[in-house]
């Protein structure tokens, strides 16, 4: 039982799995299970019923003190209800939120963290906003993505109702977009694991009952309850879909030197290059905090206390302070554990702790673990404090760049894919997302940026593919394929600078022959693509102006690559291929189908019915000509033209890293 699935009447909703954004996913989950939905967010609107066959009803308003009186209302009433507003505005709501949780709600409000306008001060963006409400006796999960959004909603759903306890569910939203395949609960899932709205949520009590006891001994006795019933809700949650939660994540399992610690999506990016970082010789663990509220203190000392050192990665910064949210939680928790404090484990001495501090703007690159795991081994040489983005005296040492030596793991897919337009880059995210997960059955997870000048500039999306669900919304560290829309990319910037040994390089072309395709590519590209053993394909995109069927011979290009057998590897290299390279195995046909249903679904409601199927067919087209139809320049006549790679090695592009 998963969330994959939706046996919902397709009149009100396709029950074909669409990759999602962040606030559709958590407009679907609690339209799925909630009676009441208020809103001060551009979100979809929810379904009209729930699983559960209980209508639905949808409030909006820019006013997030009324509608937290409202929850409140409508929760006393009996109902379940949910909020989803942005974290900087429910500061204007504490009182009514410390109100709620006094009474004993069952109310769950999703917290939407945004960077806020440019030159906002840090107080007022990301994370900051939530972490200023951590004093309420409110839980708090931090979600990191889309489908982890759809089930810490679930978590947080159950653990209200059964311990009474109001939930924030905290999201981070960055300038990229991020996109998954999901669809709402099963009503399976959810009748196992919440239960319709009556007998379950808190009611006013009646004349002849007790009212809730306040005061800080109730809330503390209160308090105690919480754990157990978030724990217990994890762990059924798990038992019913497969997939692990709980209120720390940790990779690997076995004890290391080092383990590097943060909370929420930032914690979600370190658990995705602990593998790499591992594979380079580096004893390193990580480590990320999803239970903000109730703080798993003993449970992240035990984690912790035979490490050597430990990094703590925070989006907030608090410099008059002795140190960011996460870090003095941490210290505090040692503190405890180093006095026997009951529950916690007993050490005999605390790790060396250094902290980094992430500026809101700035995205977390795999080059900056590179220079944190570097910091913390230099002992007492490295810096106790430094902040990613700020200025050289509090920046790190970063070693010098080399390109990608293999790929990230055997069973993960990497794509980026570069358009001229951010258009097509959205809607090819989307599409490649939900194409690939119908198709082959693998999580999927797509991400929209825009490149710097040393990248090519133009607006990238990347596409990951894996057995497991993916992990970080950051640029991967290597990819296997680049498919560029426009060719006047190439001679911008370093496209390739992520490029793995034996991947592709998709550009456009008119050309049939690969001798001639090969003579329009720049010297400097040649000279990348002959060290790193790429293959280059040229492909004709189409000439259409709607962005969904360029999107659609992006997605023809993925699944070609997929389908294709792996390069030969280069000389003292195995060749790097797992699962989802032997399992895809289709043809244009299949293509075509593929990719014109999920344009069906991706353009319902959203384009005029009579120009939904002819888009879908074009796109379907474009799609399986992108598959069939694309030109390869043997790999004889890369390796024969050393002129023109000799002249490739002296461009600058050749050497320049991502930043």
């Amino acid at each position: 039982m998963g969330l994959l699935q939706d046996s919902a009447s397709t009149a009100e909703r396709p029950s074909r799995t669409w990759a999602r954004d962040l606030v559709g996913a958590i407009t679907l989950v609690e339209g799925a299970v909630s009676q009441h939905v208020l809103t001060a967010v551009d979100s979809a609107t929810p379904r009209a019923h729930n699983v559960f066959g209980e209508a639905v009803a949808c409030e909006r308003s820019n006013d997030v003190v009324a509608l937290v009186r409202r929850c409140a209302e409508l929760a006393q009433a009996g109902e379940r209800v949910a909020l989803i507003a942005r974290a900087a505005d429910l500061a204007a709501a504490r009182s009514e939120l410390a109100v709620i949780a006094a009474q004993r709600l069952a109310v769950v409000v999703h917290a939407v963290a945004g960077l806020g306008a440019r030159g906002a001060p840090a107080a007022v963006v990301g994370l900051a906003p939530a972490f200023a409400l951590d004093d309420l006796p409110w839980g708090m999960l931090l979600a990191a993505g889309v489908a982890d959004a759809i089930d810490l909603a679930l978590v947080a759903r159950r653990a209200a109702e059964d311990s009474g306890c109001p939930f924030f569910v905290v999201h981070e939203q960055r300038d990229a977009s991020d996109f998954e395949p999901v669809t709402a609960p099963l009503p399976e899932l959810c009748e196992a694991f919440i239960g319709p709205a009556s007998g379950r949520v808190h009611r006013a009590t009646s004349p002849t009952e007790t009212a809730p006891t306040v005061g800080t001994a109730a809330d503390r006795a209160f308090a105690e309850r919480v754990p157990f019933a978030l724990s217990s809700a994890m762990r059924e949650l798990q038992a019913l879909t497969g997939r692990h939660h709980d209120v720390i994540e940790r990779a690997p399992a076995a004890d290391a030197q080092v383990v590097l610690v943060g909370a929420g999506a930032l914690g979600d990016s370190l658990l995705r290059e602990v593998d790499r970082l591992r594979a380079h010789d580096h004893d390193v663990a990580a480590v990320r905090v999803v239970a903000w509220r109730p703080f798993p203190a003993p449970r992240l000392v035990k984690t912790l206390g035979r490490a050597l050192a430990v990094t703590v990665m925070e989006r907030v910064d608090r410099p008059l302070a002795t140190g960011g949210p996460l870090s003095v939680q941490l210290k505090a928790a040692f503190a405890d554990a180093m006095t026997w404090a009951p529950d916690y484990p007993g050490v005999g001495r605390i790790p060396r702790m250094v902290t980094g501090y992430v500026e809101p703007e700035r995205e977390v690159d795999s080059t900056d673990l590179d220079a944190i795991v570097h910091n913390v081994l230099a002992n007492e040489r490295g810096k106790r404090a430094f902040v990613l983005g700020g200025d050289d005296a509090r920046a790190l040492w970063t070693p010098a760049w080399s390109p990608p030596a293999t790929r990230d793991t055997g069973d993960v897919f990497a794509m980026r894919g570069i358009a001229a337009r951010r258009e097509v880059a959205v809607a090819a995210a989307e599409l490649c997302a939900a194409v690939l997960a119908s198709a082959l059955g693998v999580r999927t997870r797509g991400v929209v940026r825009g490149l710097g000048a040393d990248e090519g500039e133009g607006v990238a999306f990347d596409l990951i593919a894996s057995r497991h669900r993916p992990r970080g919304g950051h640029a991967p560290h290597a990819v296997d394929v680049v498919a560029v829309d426009d060719t006047a990319i190439l001679s911008r910037g370093n496209v390739l600078a992520r490029l793995a040994p034996g991947g592709w390089l998709a550009v456009p072309t008119e050309q049939r022959a690969a001798d001639a395709l090969w003579a329009e590519v720049p010297p400097w590209v040649k000279a990348t693509v002959f060290e790193r053993g790429a293959r280059v394909i040229g492909w004709f995109p189409a000439v259409d102006e709607d962005p969904w069927v360029t999107a659609a011979a992006f997605a023809g290009i993925a699944l070609a690559a997929l389908a294709a057998e792996p390069s030969a590897p280069l000389p003292g290299r195995e060749p790097q291929h797992g699962p989802l390279w032997s399992s895809a195995s289709a043809d244009g046909t299949v293509v075509a189908r593929e990719v014109a249903a999920a344009l069906l679904t991706a353009l319902e409601g959203v384009v005029a019915t009579e120009k939904t199927a002819s888009i879908a067919a074009r796109g379907g087209s474009a799609a399986r000509a992108a598959f069939e139809k694309y030109v390869e320049v043997p790999r004889a006549a890369i390796e024969r033209e050393d002129d023109g790679v000799r002249i490739g090695r002296r461009d600058v592009r050749v050497s320049r890293p991502p930043t």
